[in-house]
């Protein structure tokens, strides 16, 4: 099977075969592609089917996305080590199951069978190891798995078929992380009406997602973003913008627009929800953040969460801290959050996944979008065609 690996310390990335041996020179950090592979026209590389245990799905892979969680992956943990020698990057997964294992049947709402078309994300341990998602087949635990939707349930794209580019982002790392970050609220999904939020970020991958989720629960959600197209992109996803390069500092517009005068409080916001990571919007949140409202961030930084964490949640007020509630989310793949994804989609809640330019990368193209994603500058998810199915194969 055609699978991308890590092929030495450092970010070089290989392909294994089929893929050609020309590809685009890296002239930049952080990513280079190399390749020690030859191999003649016509040719293919076999490899034993692999026996399935317990509750494991084998799936072929049609589509991945690209998180900023593969970045940190890649610089932080060498190929060479014992476990993760040449390993595969990658969460995020979109495909259709070709075998399951003998415990799938009694797997409850779980249950899957061969042809049904699923996606998810793999666990933090699956990738640590070497075992990703940029590879044509790939043997899943079930319970990281959701069923897609035949088609979008929603205003506008009744009928309209669930894509696999689309799928992929929603059930995936942004999906799921937006799921956590609404659940951290601690809001009942009855209960959103006409509770005022703001998503920090909110034409990312996570962003756009969270936005839909919100505004489909009936909040009033406003949206940072520093682009027309994000722009665009809020807009499309039910939020009203706030384009933090025209109203720099963003902060004091903030103030402005929810108020700061005493007695104000109902008109500040009840959650802000950080997806890009941003300090000041924390510590100067008093001036538009309800005294009991909440800030939700998924953005460690640098630090990997510890400076965050330590700043923001443990110093206390009388030590320079913000007299706010602080929350940051690590994501951990699992079965309640892929099935709360594919129940908004079948609601109408989330009304599509959003790609970015509406480009879905080659699988040969892998380097250049993870340099896309490198640059900050993606709207909604950067999407890898893995392979094809086998109908569209055939009927080329």
């Amino acid at each position: 099977m055609r699978a991308w690996t890590l092929t030495s310390s450092g970010l070089t990335l290989s392909p294994s075969h089929p893929l050609p041996v020309s590809l685009p020179a890296s002239t930049s950090v952080p990513f280079s592609a190399t390749s020690s592979i030859s191999t003649a026209p016509g040719t293919t590389a076999t490899q034993p089917t692999p026996t399935l245990t317990g509750n494991n799905l084998l799936i072929h892979i049609t589509h991945a996305s690209l998180n900023p969680v593969d970045l940190h992956i890649l610089r932080l943990f060498p190929s060479w080590l014992p476990f993760r020698r040449n390993p595969t990057p990658g969460f995020d997964f979109c495909g259709r199951v070709v075998g399951v294992g003998p415990g799938v049947s009694s797997a409850g709402d779980g249950e899957f069978q061969v042809g049904d078309v699923v996606a998810g994300a793999l666990g933090v341990g699956d990738v640590f190891w070497g075992k990703g998602s940029l590879a044509e087949y790939l043997v899943v635990d079930g319970g990281l798995v959701g069923k897609v939707p035949n088609s979008w349930k929603t205003t506008g794209r009744e009928g309209e078929e669930v894509k696999g580019e689309e799928a992929v982002g929603p059930f995936g790392i942004a999906g799921q992380t937006a799921v956590l970050m609404t659940q951290a609220a601690g809001v009942p999904d009855q209960e959103w009406k006409g509770k005022r939020v703001l998503v920090n970020g909110a034409s990312g991958g996570v962003g756009s997602i969270l936005v839909q989720i919100l505004k489909g629960r009936g909040a009033e959600v406003w949206g940072t973003t520093g682009s027309q197209e994000g722009e665009d992109l809020v807009k499309k996803c039910g939020g009203v913008v706030i384009n933090y390069k025209t109203h720099a500092p963003v902060t004091e517009y903030l103030a402005q627009l929810f108020g700061t005068e005493e007695g104000a409080e109902e008109g500040k916001l009840d959650y802000i929800f950080d997806c890009a990571g941003s300090q000041p919007l924390y510590t100067h949140s008093p001036s538009y953040l309800k005294p009991k409202g909440k800030f939700i961030s998924i953005v460690g930084g640098a630090s990997q969460g510890v400076v965050p964490y330590v700043r923001n949640k443990l110093r206390p007020v009388w030590l320079g801290g913000t007299p706010r509630e602080f929350e940051l989310l690590l994501l951990l793949p699992g079965s309640k959050t892929v099935r709360e994804v594919g129940r908004l989609i079948e609601e109408g809640v989330i009304t599509r996944g959003w790609v970015d330019g509406g480009r879905v990368w080659e699988m040969e193209e892998l380097v250049e979008a993870y340099r896309r994603l490198a640059s900050g500058r993606a709207k909604g998810k950067v999407v890898v065609r893995v392979s094809k199915e086998e109908e569209e194969e055939e009927e080329e």
